[in-house]
């Protein structure tokens, strides 16, 4: 399985994306005597890539919405710098879904789910792929809702949920996309258990 999540600076499927990050993991590496290396371990192998935010609105007109450039502006340091701030490697978004779907390739066979939180982080995807006539990286019929999932599996009603013996707010750095991708990894998982 992937999970995927992008940073944007609007809400629309047409939106600059700031970030994207992508992790594949098996749903049987849940490891209960060691919660924190297992979430080290899915940070240490994710796909991360910061992108050229000025080249996507002047090539490509992508929106910017005040509120979420508002928004970011009250983050933490660390996900303002991880994606929000400009910075000289910041790529192409071409490039940045090409190397993706390049790191992507060495696990995929095809079938594997593709887990996001909500439905944004798809449409902004298939969105930008579609302006730049490349094949989705993941099928559409491939994607699902990690809120739902965790919701139903743990009778949760926002989305989240507490996971015993794993303190989320010393390891999770919230809006930094890696971060929030191992997360959702460690809920799946530990619902998937419970």
């Amino acid at each position: 399985m992937f999970i995927f999540d992008v940073e944007t600076l609007d809400n629309k499927s047409n939106s600059v994306i700031l970030s994207m990050a992508c992790i594949h993991f098996d749903d049987s590496e849940s490891n209960a005597n060691d919660l924190a290396g297992q979430y080290r371990k899915f940070l240490d192998s994710a796909f991360f890539v910061k992108f050229d935010v000025n080249d996507q609105v002047k090539r490509f007109s992508r929106s910017i919405s005040k509120s979420t450039v508002d928004w970011w502006t009250k983050q933490c340091d660390h996900a303002k710098i991880k994606s929000f701030i400009p910075n000289s490697t910041d790529v192409k978004i071409e490039d940045g879904i090409e190397q993706m779907k390049i790191w992507a390739n060495q696990f995929d066979d095809g079938k594997a789910w593709v887990w996001a939180r909500g439905g944004l982080d798809q449409m902004v995807l298939d969105s930008f792929e579609e302006t730049l006539d490349f094949e989705p990286t993941f099928h559409f019929s491939r994607w699902r809702d990690v809120r739902t999932a965790v919701d139903f599996l743990t009778g949760s009603t926002n989305g989240y949920c507490n996971i015993p013996k794993f303190d989320s707010q010393a390891y999770v750095i919230k809006h930094d996309p890696v971060h929030d991708c191992a997360y959702d990894i460690m809920m799946l998982l530990y619902g998937k258990n419970k």
